[in-house]
């Protein structure tokens, strides 16, 4: 067991460090064999499936949105807001990769900040953006080496049904093959759909739910699976706050419903809750608050599809849940600490 882990990390620093000092937009397409990938969706499918379906964590804890394919952003911003890795940690992968690593190599895009940070990330990692198995490598390897200092939730755009159409799809058969595509999608069945923060803040891609009346009911879900048409998991994966609705109205989207502040509130004594975080639509300035600060919405992609303007945030929560936003502007590309 002991040699069997220590194979597992010394193949998943080998993935990271190609990641963080190799990755170029010229050799996105060379950097790993399907292979390589296929074994890595396996191990994270793995531990994801070990995880409970609703995920309960403590803060400190940074939550981040959607992310959809925007690699480059994602790494800028984590430049800037801190790494869930350490100076220490990096060096003792490199020097256990030295043979696999080029002395000329530098990373020119990671600049990890001490201590490492927690980050919980609500899901929409693909589509749209042009380097979506980029952004899910990076992150399901970083699960793996930090099961603790990474969490991953399932947003919609992680099933077949969505990833079939606006991209993912696409990408990954001409980049590699439909069978790695496949890979990719049984990993995605397997992720958590929720996670409580210190028992109070609950955080998901998309929304509440009429029908979940205590949190026992996620024990009924079984794993693998694909992302159900209605329900409790369909609500948390495209449910949308809407300001002119009091309860629950059907969607526009054509899927799940939008709510309005009384079925927040409800939702929200009902299950002992204070906040909701979720991230699923742009929001201009990145984050958004609803309903007297009772819900928040994050969106991480900025310039979403090069067509927006929007600036991206991250959601830093303290270890006392004081809320703190870094906000990423599009016209600057620089992130300013903005606590509100």
């Amino acid at each position: 067991m002991v040699i069997e882990k220590e194979k597992v990390i010394h193949f998943v620093d080998r993935i990271l460090l190609k990641l963080m000092t190799r990755w170029q937009r010229a050799k996105s397409m060379t950097l790993f064999t399907a292979n390589e990938l296929a074994e890595l969706c396996l191990r994270a499918r793995e531990m994801m499936w070990n995880e409970p379906i609703c995920l309960k964590i403590k803060a400190p804890i940074t939550v981040v949105g959607d992310i959809h394919g925007q690699f480059e952003d994602l790494l800028a911003m984590l430049d800037s807001n801190g790494w869930p890795i350490t100076d220490i940690e990096i060096k003792e992968m490199k020097d256990a990769q030295k043979k696999n690593q080029s002395k000329k190599s530098k990373s020119k895009s990671m600049k990890p900040q001490k201590p490492p940070r927690n980050y919980l990330f609500l899901g929409d990692y693909v589509d749209r953006g042009p380097y979506s198995m980029e952004v899910v490598i990076l992150l399901i390897a970083l699960k793996i080496k930090f099961p603790d200092r990474i969490y991953l939730l399932r947003g919609n755009h992680e099933s077949r049904a969505v990833n079939s159409h606006y991209g993912f799809y696409r990408e990954l058969k001409q980049r590699y093959s439909v069978e790695l595509y496949e890979y990719f999608q049984n990993m995605f069945n397997c992720f958590p759909f929720t996670a409580i923060v210190n028992d109070t803040i609950m955080c998901m891609h998309g929304g509440i739910s009429s029908l979940l009346e205590h949190f026992d009911q996620f024990s009924a879900f079984k794993r693998p699976l694909e992302i159900p048409d209605v329900g409790v998991l369909a609500d948390l994966t495209w449910a949308d706050p809407d300001p002119v609705v009091a309860e629950y109205e059907p969607s526009p989207r054509g899927a799940s419903y939008v709510f309005g502040s009384k079925a927040l509130r409800t939702f929200q004594s009902r299950l002992g809750l204070q906040l909701i975080i979720r991230g699923h639509q742009v929001v201009d300035d990145g984050y958004e608050f609803f309903d007297e600060r009772r819900l928040v919405t994050i969106f991480s992609a900025p310039n979403y599809c090069g067509q927006q303007d929007n600036s991206a945030a991250m959601l830093n929560v303290s270890e006392d849940l004081v809320l703190g936003f870094f906000i990423f502007r599009p016209e600057s590309r620089d992130l300013e600490k903005q606590k509100k």
